[in-house]
């Protein structure tokens, strides 16, 4: 602190010394106080507390430089005080820490106006009190001092308040700019070259040797646009100081100003060179500025201030054009992230993504891959880095990242925040794949992991099936929201026959579901369905099938008055998704269809899945009047002992038990004993895949309810199921 004060005094003191070089007589006004723009810059940087460093360094200056009668001692030293006092709080009132931009320099420049008229008045005042300047003169002291010290504001307070502001922790290019060396070497002989034709201009005696200052005027507007704004400030002191001492002091030529016009219209001049360039640089920082902004919100993520997606993906996709080295991609993605927020908070989950994101970007600069590795958030709480790296050099630090991740720890309003994760690698050698091909194999590898429990990473194996496999489901993931787009799915039906009783077909049959590809071909969705739910498609897709089965039978009345029963499939993601039952409930209230001819299927393994949730959906759609068949009986996990529990009225014994009766008595055991079981219940069987008339026969024998197969009816569109005969 005491160092910097008498630095600081130091600094004000030279520049009243070089101000009292432009005096003729004690009682004369400067034409240029640069003091005034140094101690303004000290308060308004480090607060008014350092306004002592103006009575100091006055006081230094009248006992050794310049001496003045006692009775303006007080003016001179108070009105300086007073008046750098008053501007400081007037500019650190609207804002603490100035930041280069317009505004805070038209307020700097509103602050050194009152600075220069608080102590143009007082000192005025005190001349005239000091009997050093005649009342009749005191207007031309008061424009003098006004003007003067503007110009000695204009001039240093804003490069002063930039190196301070260095000083204080900000960080103010100083020769980084949009200029290249030579550049800047040219400038810099030009800028000398004016003013020494300034001076030689002077001494030729040239009238118009002043009109010259347009060459550095020029010099320095170039810099403002070409500079850092540092710079341009620096020359602009250089430019002003040079002219004011050649031209105030009657140098090289120069004749002094003798009258008070004279005085202003060169001090007004000094006092534009400084505004202009200094102006005109800061709006051009401004500029820069907010296209540095702008690209960083295009190119980075908001949160985490790693890549974003867009940039990552385009970026890994140059660098595989382009290397011939070995590239591993990594993809990261937090296990059961949706905890915390549920638990805590999205706030903070937004600070365990934080967290998260500087260990992923800090491991790889540990790993010595710093600056040459692509790093991004992805996705909510995913994560990707392309590494120049052997696979064997990925894994390592794969493995380091994850005990990093599994030891963080977040404390968070009296709760401590943890998190694992999944890491998925994909190893790409010269000539490189493309992009989507690398992404899908380590997201694949890194949904493998998840599978497999998380905390773990996996690698993928060129040409693995199991990867090849996983690659093709997400596939079919994203066909399925393509073919939900364009609404490419069509409705099959498949009869369900009474065994005992047999009833016209469109009775009792099941809703199923074919989806024609990009070319138009039907497929069977085998592959989708199972994809969508493991995408979490399977809500959107279940919305479908019900929304476009009761809009079919809404459109078609008198095909509706023959249904009893309409099954209807429901996927285990979409049993535990309320939203999903608000829908559905909404969807009958508004529906023609009656309720109780809805059959909603559901499967073991998804009722083992969330039992509470299941059995709080089933009573709901129960008091809707929906009915439920619990499919694929006899494969899952299901126990005999809570069936009574599910309030299900049919069970459909799985196909593969009913396709082996012949073959297998262990398969005939097991439809025997779920049929008497679901009969003891007081529950109806149904027997799927049925083929041929031998088992129906078999079925029959063992008392089944119902059957269903291709030995009754191949699937069928439902046009043309509901236009055939019984």
């Amino acid at each position: 602190m005491l160092r910097r004060f008498v630095l600081l005094t130091g600094l004000y003191f030279a520049g009243a010394v070089l101000a009292s070089l432009y005096l003729r007589t004690p009682e004369d006004v400067t034409l240029f106080w640069p003091s005034a723009g140094i101690g303004y810059a000290v308060v308004v940087r480090y607060g008014l507390g350092w306004v002592l460093v103006v009575p100091a360094a006055m006081g230094l200056l009248h006992w050794l430089v310049l001496p003045v009668p006692a009775e303006f001692l007080p003016y001179s030293i108070g009105s300086n005080t007073l008046a750098t006092l008053a501007a400081g709080w007037f500019v650190r009132r609207s804002r603490r820490e100035l930041r280069l931009e317009i505004g805070d320099g038209l307020l700097l420049l509103r602050g050194g106006i009152l600075l220069a008229t608080i102590s143009a008045t007082i000192g005025t005042y005190g001349l005239v009190e000091a009997g050093m300047v005649p009342v009749a003169q005191s207007g031309r002291a008061l424009l003098l001092w006004l003007l003067g010290d503007i110009l000695g504001i204009a001039a240093l307070a804003p490069c002063l308040s930039l190196l301070l502001g260095r000083e204080a922790g900000q960080r103010i290019p100083l020769w980084k700019g949009e200029a290249s060396r030579r550049e800047r070497i040219a400038w810099a002989v030009l800028l000398l070259a004016s003013l020494a034709s300034i001076w030689f201009a002077g001494r030729s005696g040239s009238l118009y040797a002043l009109g010259l200052v347009s060459l550095p005027l020029a010099l320095l507007l170039w810099a403002a646009m070409r500079f850092p704004p540092l710079l341009a400030m620096l020359a602009t002191i250089v430019v002003v100081v040079f002219v004011s001492l050649v031209t105030g002091l009657g140098l090289g030529g120069f004749t002094r100003p003798l009258t008070l016009l004279d005085s202003a219209v060169l001090m007004l001049l000094l006092i534009l060179v400084s505004v202009i360039p200094v102006m005109l640089a800061v709006s051009n920082h401004e500029k820069r500025v907010t296209a540095i902004a702008l690209h960083r919100r295009a190119t980075r993520d908001p949160l985490t201030g790693l890549l974003n997606r867009s940039t990552f993906e385009e970026r890994a996709r140059s660098r595989l054009a382009a290397s011939t080295g070995n590239l591993v991609l990594l993809y990261l993605d937090l296990d059961h992230f949706k905890l915390v927020n549920d638990a805590a908070s999205h706030v903070a989950g937004d600070d365990l993504i934080r967290a998260v994101a500087r260990l992923f970007a800090q491991n790889f600069d540990q790993a010595g891959f710093a600056g040459d590795a692509l790093v991004a958030r992805t996705g909510g709480d995913e994560f990707a880095a392309l590494l120049p790296a052997s696979q064997g050099a990925a894994i390592a630090t794969a493995r380091r990242l994850l005990l990093a991740i599994d030891t963080l720890r977040i404390p968070w309003q009296g709760q401590v925040l943890t998190t694992t994760a999944s890491i998925g690698l994909a190893d790409s050698r010269a000539p490189h794949p493309d992009f989507d091909s690398l992404l899908s194999h380590a997201d694949a590898a890194c949904f493998a992991a998840k599978e497999l429990g998380g905390n773990r990473m996996l690698a993928a194996a060129r040409d693995s099936d199991e990867m090849q496999v996983r690659a093709a489901s997400m596939r079919s993931a994203l066909q399925v929201r393509e073919a939900l787009d364009d609404r490419r799915f069509t409705l099959f039906c498949q009869p369900i026959v009474d065994l005992n009783t047999p009833a016209p077909r469109q009775r009792h049959f099941e809703i199923l579901l074919r989806w024609a590809d990009a070319d138009g071909a039907v497929r069977a969705p085998a592959e989708l369905i199972a994809a969508a739910e493991r995408y979490r498609l399977g809500p959107r897709l279940d919305r479908y099938v019900v929304d476009a089965t009761l809009h079919w039978l809404e459109q078609h009345p008198e095909a509706a008055a023959l249904v009893e029963h309409c099954s209807i499939n429901l996927g285990g993601a979409t049993l535990v998704d309320e939203d999903f039952s608000d829908y559905f409930a909404a969807r009958l209230r508004r529906s023609s269809v009656p309720a109780g001819r809805l059959c909603l299927e559901i499967t073991e393994t998804s009722v083992v899945r969330d039992r509470t949730r299941a059995q709080r959906f089933i009573a709901r759609m129960r008091e809707l009047g929906c009915r439920f068949a619990l499919d694929d009986f006899g494969t899952g996990f299901c126990s005999f002992g809570y069936l009574q529990d599910l309030d299900v009225d049919y069970l459909k014994i799985d196909g593969s038990f009913v396709r082996d009766l012949e073959q297998s008595p262990l398969a005939e055991a097991v439809v025997r004993s779920i049929t008497d079981i679901a009969h003891v219940l007081d529950k109806r069987t149904v027997a799927e895949q049925a083929q041929t008339e031998a088992q129906l026969d078999r079925l029959r024998a063992m008392g089944v309810d119902y059957a269903q197969g291709y030995v009754f009816r191949h699937p069928e569109p439902i046009e043309a199921f509901f236009a055939a005969g019984p």
